[in-house]
């Protein structure tokens, strides 16, 4: 059985299938319209394995944080598949993500043109408190040492979640950049 990736969180589309604990293909799309080509790449990495939605035992999100389009698409998908198929439902966030790549406490971030959008980490890869966003002029100001990585590590991203709990799809939630924007 496979697992299907799925990240929609910013510019970078990017879908993956997962055999035997193992990125078995994955695609990866820059600079496209994520509402135009993101069914479409996940048809086609379906239909390089030969595989159909039923050959899935699990999915994995990226739930954010990113812009409203972006990470909607990537989450309302996943609960799509999820619901209509039975397919359990892991989420990950992107920062949270980038943190499995650390064995340290460690605040990770990522930019985007206003600010950055930061989220500290145990040890053990857990979010601490909550994910904010600092605007540029604030971050020019603080005092952070910010870890600014951009490249996941999927495998560690699979064995990191293979024993986490499944989420019900209903209850997978997007994070998105803006609305911690708004809520300053």
């Amino acid at each position: 059985m496979y697992t299907l990736f799925i990240d929609t969180h910013y510019t970078l589309l990017h879908v993956a299938l997962f055999k035997d604990e193992k990125v078995d293909l994955e695609i990866k799309k820059e600079g496209v319209k994520h509402s135009e080509c993101f069914i479409l790449s996940i048809q086609e990495l379906l239909e390089q394995k030969g595989i159909t939605f039923d050959d899935l035992s699990g999915i994995i999100v990226v739930n954010g944080p990113g812009s409203f389009t972006g990470v909607r698409i990537g989450v309302v998908v996943a609960k799509m598949i999820g619901y209509c198929k039975n397919i359990p439902i892991k989420v990950i966030s992107y920062l949270q993500a980038l943190s499995l790549k650390y064995n340290l406490e460690c605040m990770i971030g990522i930019r985007d043109k206003n600010g950055v959008f930061i989220g500290n980490f145990d040890q053990n890869h857990e979010l601490v408190g909550d994910y904010y966003y600092l605007s540029n002029q604030e971050l020019e100001k603080a005092n952070e040492n910010i870890i600014f990585d951009e490249v996941i590590n999927l495998d560690k991203v699979y064995e990191y979640l293979k024993d986490k709990k499944s989420i019900p799809p209903h209850f997978v939630k997007p994070i998105y950049v803006k609305k911690i924007e708004v809520d300053k």
